[in-house]
């Protein structure tokens, strides 16, 4: 059984050493926040990130090297990006239409607008890209420019779902990356981690910032109004923060050490998951056309269509990840009459991102997300 798990390991390694350009170059990481320009937490984050990179910058003997990103992390090329500043100085979720919904094919290319949100996102795509969408020429200038870069976003949730990361199918360094994260943070009991399965198997088709480069991850953390910034959920994305560049750094060191053998990275990660087998939880498919993932969805209001006609009933709101049932309460009129789930996405079914207020706004897809409960390979990332 040791000689099959190292197989596999020294198999993943080599896989993963193949999909960064240059083994012996840093690793480069953008770290994003303010995507969503009223989601404060990442911004916060990325203005500390950017002082102790400056602060590295200085000879003083006083720098202190535990709190030196360079120092820490020698192996990865760090820099910081603000997502959406214009929405973020009006401390709006966006100006004209949803920044995380610009990276797909036919927003970039087909039919983009001229909306801010479309050139923004324009922008972003040739500072940190260009996204590659053929799928026919995997060696193309686009693939050999994106392929040693990851991107980190950071947002935050009004809603009950702790830390979360959302990760893309099949990318086996941001999975593994995943699930170091959850083996680091979940020692602490104020600490709900799970791991959320990209809707979009494919990364060419994803709509979202960290889908530019083929390896992208998104942190979520919440409950946190908008607008607000909170310690306990800044302390929260700073440590799944430092946790992923912790795993980058050591698993580029091992690659430019060419280690075709299983280290210490490895053997934390069996120890969590013995059987190579990671909980995660997927995004049910969408039902509604230019939706990223399932969602229920309430009525609008007719004179505004960010207002919603029924609100989240009491016993629903804050149950993220937790189970309702066909007949259970699920929203409540403006009469006080309360609508049951009629069933629509099966029976029972899993509720995330519940009142989430950033679904509020019909660009961004109103509603309750859908979720199933599923596990993905250590060694595929499926």
């Amino acid at each position: 059984m040791l000689k099959i798990r190292s197989f596999f390991s020294s198999f993943l390694l080599l896989f993963i050493s193949q999909s960064v350009a240059d083994a012996s170059s840093p690793m480069r990481v953008t770290i994003v926040g303010g995507t969503h320009g009223n989601e404060y937490t990442g911004v916060w984050c990325i203005k500390s990130l950017d002082r102790r990179l400056s602060s590295s910058e200085s000879t003083s003997t006083n720098n202190n090297n535990n709190n030196n990103p360079k120092k820490l992390y020698p192996h990865l090329e760090i820099s910081t990006l603000l997502g959406n500043p214009q929405a973020h100085q009006e401390n709006k979720r966006f100006v004209d239409e949803d920044l995380n919904r610009q990276f797909s094919y036919k927003a970039l290319v087909e039919e983009f607008s001229s909306s801010l949100e479309s050139k923004r996102a324009r922008e972003i795509n040739q500072l940190l890209g260009p996204k590659n969408f053929d799928e026919k020429n995997c060696n193309s200038d686009a693939t050999k420019t994106t392929s040693d870069v990851v991107i980190i976003d950071l947002h935050t949730t009004t809603t009950n779902m702790g830390v979360t990361l959302i990760v893309g199918e099949g990318d086996p360094l941001m999975t593994r990356c995943a699930a170091y994260i959850v083996q680091k943070l979940r020692s602490s009991d104020d600490n709900r981690v799970s791991v959320l399965m990209h809707t979009h198997k494919d990364q060419k088709s994803r709509p979202n910032v960290a889908s530019i480069v083929p390896h992208g991850l998104s942190i979520e953390v919440g409950p946190v109004p908008q607008g607000v910034i909170r310690h306990d959920v800044v302390e929260k994305t700073q440590q799944a923060l430092e946790a992923a560049l912790e795993f980058l750094e050591r698993t580029q060191q091992q690659q430019q050490q060419q280690q075709t053998h299983p280290d210490e990275l490895e053997k934390e990660l069996r120890q969590s998951f013995p059987n190579g087998q990671v909980p995660c939880y997927r995004s049910a498919p969408a039902k509604r056309a230019g939706e990223m993932s399932s969602k229920i969805p309430w009525p609008c209001d007719s004179q505004n269509l960010n207002f919603p006609a029924w609100m989240v009933h009491k016993s629903v709101q804050d149950a993220d990840f937790q189970e309702i049932e066909k007949g259970d309460p699920l929203f409540v009129d403006l009469d006080g009459k309360v609508i049951p789930y009629d069933g629509s996405h099966g029976s029972p079914v899993l509720l995330m991102f519940i009142n989430e207020g950033g679904y509020y706004y019909s660009s961004s897809g109103t509603g309750i997300s859908v979720a199933v409960r599923d596990k993905y390979s250590l060694e595929t990332g499926k």
